[in-house]
């Protein structure tokens, strides 16, 4: 990658363009949860304990590296159709065409998501399910329908975001599952723990899923300049903003209501700790939120709400930290 003819970037505008270009603090994130996910709930509650019939640490790693590439080339192309709207959105984090050139980024693009095609067949034949590897390909194509064409799709684009959120929670659970009937003795002794494990699982894929949804709005809200100007069909260009900021307002709400339930759940569970961590760190913020989305006005207030709902998605999934802790 190389600067465009008549930007002369220093090394550090130039290494944070890459950083921005490829969301690096995203994939930390990304990959933090997976192996949250792995060491914090599989390991101690399904394999007590033990690794002996999880995947191997080599095929995990280059299951979580399958993930990122994924993700690489969906942000990149989606910077790519985004090009125009992003240098009125955000023009000073503008990376393509100042950092790479249009044509760079699609290349780019292809070269990641063959590498995860490949990497994503290798795994499907480790765990013998073909259709483990398919997902692959059908995840690379999704992304570019979704960049291409489906942003278009009013809401429909917000709740596909969100749907991905959740589905990289859930992949986890598949990948360790498929290896796990490679070992039917093992399979047949932990199969009772399995529905625990996944609405566990679930759980936390249903909070990704919900943060995810009211983030990708209050983000439309942000970038509704842009989007009017484009002919981009975002909630708040649609139903304004005093609309979509009660949609935002009422998923906060839910998603606050089906916490606190689960939070009741793992209070009986003696689980005190991990009652008081979502108390203080997702509760409190998502309280919190409510209160600035309300409030906001300027296009900046927006920007902190979606940066909140961010905190909110991390705090959550850290949790898994305190729920290995207690087993």
């Amino acid at each position: 990658m190389t600067p465009s003819r008549g930007n002369k970037l220093t090394t550090r505008e130039w290494v944070t363009g890459v950083a921005r270009f490829i969301r690096l603090p995203n994939l930390m994130i990304v990959a933090l949860i997976e192996f949250l996910l792995r060491y914090g709930v599989l390991k101690p509650i399904l394999f007590h304990g033990q690794s002996e019939f999880m995947t191997s640490l080599p095929d995990f790693i280059i299951f979580v590296v399958v993930t990122l590439l994924l993700a690489i080339g969906g942000y990149v192309i989606n910077d790519y159709f985004d090009l125009k709207i992003d240098r009125i959105n955000r023009p000073e984090q503008l990376v393509v065409s100042r950092l790479v050139a249009p044509r760079m980024a699609m290349k780019i693009h292809i070269l990641v998501n063959a590498v995860a095609i490949i990497l994503g067949f290798y795994l499907a034949f480790r765990i013998q399910s073909l259709w483990f590897g398919l997902l692959f390909p059908c995840g690379a194509l999704f992304f570019w329908f979704y960049s291409a064409r489906w942003k278009q799709l009013l809401i429909w684009k917000n709740l596909i975001v969100a749907f991905i959120s959740a589905l990289l929670i859930m992949l986890v659970l598949l990948f360790e599952f498929f290896h796990l009937r490679l070992n039917p003795e093992y399979f047949s002794s932990v199969i009772g723990s399995l529905k625990g494990i996944f609405r566990i699982f679930l759980a936390y894929a249903g909070f990704a899923f919900l943060v995810s949804l009211f983030r990708e709005i209050v983000k439309d809200m942000e970038d509704l300049k842009g989007d009017e100007q484009f002919g981009t069909r975002s909630l708040p260009s649609v139903v304004g903003i005093g609309w979509s900021k009660m949609v935002v307002v009422i998923l906060v709400l839910i998603t606050m209501v089906l916490l606190a339930y689960g939070q009741l759940v793992i209070y009986r569970f003696g689980l005190e700790m991990l009652f008081w961590y979502f108390m203080v760190t997702v509760q409190l913020p998502a309280l919190y939120m409510i209160v600035v989305v309300s409030r906001a006005k300027r296009r900046e207030d927006f920007r902190f709400a979606s940066g909140l709902a961010k905190l909110i998605m991390f705090t959550g999934i850290l949790s898994l930290l305190i729920l290995s802790l207690s087993y």
